[in-house]
């Protein structure tokens, strides 16, 4: 956890550095995760923990494209459950956790550029990095798996004033069967501060 809080610190710092060209947009974001899918046979509770950050360079008025880096955790105490590893079964308490990181190419088309309110759609592509553990008492099983991804978005870029904005966004993330897990899926709602050059 140290590590990625300080990786997404760096990122943001490299970004932050970026963003000072004419015409891009910077943002950092808290997000909201509600599993859907396979995610929620996993862990069916919507967690706060997340957070994203964005870099986004104009090609013309309209569109932009960039990247996105984030991280975010889902938690569940599941009480009385059966798990099985190979030849043992355990039954008791389970803390499950599932933690992510997309690491995704974007693009984005605002259909007006007039006005405080910008809405825009937005498409992402790239890999998704789940990270599931299981506690048990003194047992904790652990696995990584990465997975290709896309995640279209709707949102709304709020500029009140011309080097600082507001967005929020609807993001929903697919990643597809690889690397021994089914596919996992989750609708993600940002709210983010936007640096704006």
């Amino acid at each position: 956890m140290k590590k990625s809080i300080v990786l997404i610190a760096l990122l943001a710092m490299i970004f932050a550095g970026t963003a000072q060209a004419q015409n891009s947009l910077f943002s950092i974001n808290y997000a909201v995760s509600i599993p859907t899918g396979n995610t929620s046979d996993y862990i069916d509770q919507a967690s706060g923990r997340g957070i994203k950050l964005e870099y986004q360079r104009f090609l013309n008025r309209n569109f932009a494209i960039g990247g996105e880096l984030g991280h975010y955790t889902l938690y569940k105490k599941e009480t009385g459950k059966v798990y099985t590893e190979g030849s043992a079964s355990l039954s008791g308490n389970q803390y499950r956790y599932q933690y992510s990181y997309p690491i995704l190419v974007s693009g984005a088309y605002f259909p007006t550029t007039e006005g405080i309110l910008k809405p825009y759609a937005g498409l992402g592509i790239g890999t998704i990095a789940h990270d599931r553990r299981i506690d048990m008492g003194i047992f904790s099983s652990e696995e990584t798996h990465w997975q290709f991804a896309l995640r279209p978005e709707l949102g709304l870029l709020v500029r009140p004033a011309q080097y600082i904005g507001f967005k929020v966004g609807a993001k929903y993330y697919q990643s597809f069967s690889g690397d021994g897990l089914d596919g996992q899926s989750n609708v993600g709602i940002d709210f983010g501060i936007v640096f704006i050059r």
